[in-house]
């Protein structure tokens, strides 16, 4: 089965603002680390500010075409609560299932996580602007 052009398109945008992302989220933890937060602190400016980086990167870039308003943000922040809670279940079950391999339990919500924010980010953060009207 072959993706349509545009959708193909935006799943590859996608995929590079998350990298973009996990560069300057990682970024911002380690400096806040370096800078003497703590753990907990650094990953939620690291988080924090990965999420403002994926917003805006994927609203002006991935789904340009699409409506963008206050209603979006908060559909963009439950579709990623979501889209985690999904990530850390998978990680609990593989932690389980995969004891002496934790780094591989770790990532193992990673494809889930990418695939649900994907989809919803695609089919209801950023709906078309027809859709809304």
């Amino acid at each position: 089965m072959q993706l349509p052009d545009r959708i193909a398109a935006r799943a590859a945008a996608f995929s590079l603002v998350g990298v973009v992302n996990g560069v300057v989220g990682i970024s911002v933890i380690v400096a806040a680390g370096l800078l003497g937060a703590g753990p907990v602190a650094a990953n939620v400016l690291g988080y924090g500010t990965g999420l403002v980086v994926s917003f805006t990167l994927n609203s002006r870039v991935t789904f340009h075409s699409r409506n963008v308003d206050k209603s979006t943000v908060t559909r963009f922040l439950c579709a990623f609560a979501a889209s985690f809670s999904i990530n850390l279940i998978a990680v609990g079950i593989a932690e389980k299932l995969l004891r002496p391999h934790e780094l591989i339990a770790s990532m193992a919500g990673t494809p889930l996580y990418i695939v649900t924010f994907y989809l919803m980010c695609e089919y209801w953060v950023f709906r078309r602007r027809a859709e809304t009207e």
